[in-house]
């Protein structure tokens, strides 16, 4: 090595010094993944909400459903089995995730 090569690799180590410190790794891209569109709540007819209210009377605890709900600003849809659901309360639970009936748009009930 000459001394033109030492001197490189000397500056070229320091300028590492001075690069900006990403303190939290992968923070930027995972904010990039989180920024949605917000979506507005679908107004269902009132075909879709009898169809609705029929599935919902046939889940049972214990049985695997796929559903759509609004979630405050998009839509999710989860499948899963059923943990508890209160037509009182008017509460879902599939597996640990809690489900208002109301902001369902979607069930389909799993053989």
């Amino acid at each position: 090595m000459t001394l033109d090569e030492i001197q490189f690799k000397k500056k070229e180590n320091r300028a590492q010094i001075f690069q900006s410190f990403d303190s939290l790794k992968g923070f930027k891209e995972m904010i990039q993944e989180c920024e949605v569109e917000i979506i507005s709540p679908r107004i269902l007819s009132q075909d879709d909400y009898e169809i609705l209210n029929e599935r919902v009377h046939e889940i049972q605890k214990g049985k695997l459903v796929t559903v759509e709900y609004y979630d405050r600003i998009n839509y999710k849809r989860i499948t899963g089995v059923v943990s508890k659901i209160n037509l009182d309360t008017q509460m879902l639970q599939i597996v640990k995730t809690k489900i208002n009936l109301k902001q369902i748009s979607y069930i389909q009930l799993e053989e």
